[in-house]
């Protein structure tokens, strides 16, 4: 039976978790913080769209998200008129309360129990450093399903095959985790199976609805884009804007809705961009796969493959949006419950670069677009950071040898 000081942690650590998704929700319902924008205008437009029989997209036009994405983004609509950022604060709050449960009580064993509950803290205080945009777009809904997902993959496979095709299908991201799985786990077919039955079903019912023309629309819409001021490989091309040299400076796409920065060489670098994430997203799979056939256990292949393939997403991707830091929960989270101590750097870093993102981001966010020195320093710094975490996070896989489990 639970001691008192069981039930004592656990009351400290939901107090903690309520008073987080708070202070959270009320920088975007109440101080209406920049991150929200996403939510208050272009989700919301979205969901009244589909709501006011308009059209809906993803079903009726194309789209540069996967289908499933308009569930959460419809579901906030039950708030009510008006409502719609609370609704989504709502969800998300759910979701990871959700999350934050698996953690906390569906550990077996009091190490494992020890680990889970680290972890949760360590969860807690990553989205305080990296601030409201941990709750404030698409990728907080994949989150708390990455987490579960992840950790589910070696005892469950089936479940965590159909979570992260959920995932996959809100968000494109979770396809590395899907791809560290298969590499990793023994019962790949059960994987697979459930990752293709889950896909099946939500190709019918888009079907079904009258978008067989649109379901794979999403895989066209990031092909042209340019590079996207907080990617690390636009950080020179930003420099080079701050010093006035003819020809760079920052833009608005109309059509992506996003900052980009133009200049001599920058379709170049979003062109290398996709070769280097392309390279790099082999090789870790290959060392990974390597590994699973040596021997190597799945609870240390797993996560060091996960981390891995996240870093190499977000340090080669010419998109870089500031929520993409918000992605390394997932695989850290895995690492510090099933590799812990090697795991302790990857996690420290991850909290200085949601320090580092939280800075410019929403704060000094109209700096950053100036270019002005301060603002653009961190962002660099921020970068900088990344690719430490690309070389350690390597370091952990290339080190996950074959131990005892």
């Amino acid at each position: 039976m639970p001691t008192r000081t069981y039930w004592l942690n656990h009351a400290v650590m939901w107090s903690a978790f309520a008073v987080l998704s708070l202070c959270l929700g009320w920088q975007g319902y109440v101080a209406e913080v920049v991150p929200y924008g996403d939510v208050s205008f272009v989700y919301e437009f979205w969901a009244g769209q589909a709501a006011g029989g308009a059209g809906i997209v993803g079903i009726d036009s194309q789209w540069v998200y996967p289908v499933v994405a308009l569930v959460p983004i419809l579901l906030p609509l039950v708030a009510g008129p008006g409502l719609y950022p609370f609704g989504w604060i709502v969800l998300v709050s759910l979701l990871n309360s959700g999350a934050f449960a698996y953690l906390l009580y569906s550990a077996q064993g009091t190490q494992r129990n020890t680990l889970q509950r680290t972890a949760a803290w360590w969860w807690l205080v990553f989205m305080l450093l990296l601030g409201p945009i941990a709750v404030a777009r698409l990728d907080s809904i994949v989150t708390p399903l990455a987490i579960v997902g992840l950790l589910m993959a070696v005892q469950r496979p089936a479940i965590a095959g159909a979570l992260l095709a959920i995932a996959t299908w809100i968000k494109v991201w979770p396809a590395a985790l899907i791809a560290a799985v298969l590499v990793a786990v023994h019962k790949r077919k059960t994987v697979l199976i459930s990752i293709l039955v889950t896909s099946v079903v939500v190709i019918a019912i888009a079907v079904i609805l009258g978008g067989a023309a649109n379901i794979f629309s999403f895989l066209g819409q990031q092909t042209t884009r340019g590079l996207q001021i907080e990617a690390p490989l636009a950080t020179p091309f930003l420099w080079l804007a701050a010093f006035h040299e003819q020809g760079y400076a920052v833009y608005y796409d109309t059509v992506i809705l996003t900052f980009q920065v133009m200049g001599e060489g920058t379709g170049m670098a979003a062109d290398l961009s996709s070769i280097l994430l392309g390279i790099g997203f082999v090789g870790t799979l290959l060392w990974g796969l390597w590994l699973h056939r040596r021997g190597s256990s799945p609870n240390h292949v797993l996560p060091a493959v996960a981390l891995t393939l996240t870093v190499v997403l977000i340090v080669f991707n010419k998109v870089g949006s500031p929520q993409y830091i918000g992605w390394l929960a997932a695989p850290i989270i895995a690492g510090l419950v099933l590799e812990q101590r090697r795991f302790v750097s990857p996690a420290v870093i991850a909290l200085l670069l949601g320090v580092l993102t939280q800075a410019f981001y929403p704060y000094l966010y109209n700096g950053l677009l100036n270019v002005q020195p301060l603002e653009l320093s961190i962002l660099t710094l921020r970068n900088i950071g990344e690719l430490v975490l690309l070389a350690v996070s390597a370091t952990v896989l290339y080190e996950a040898k074959r131990r005892e489990i």
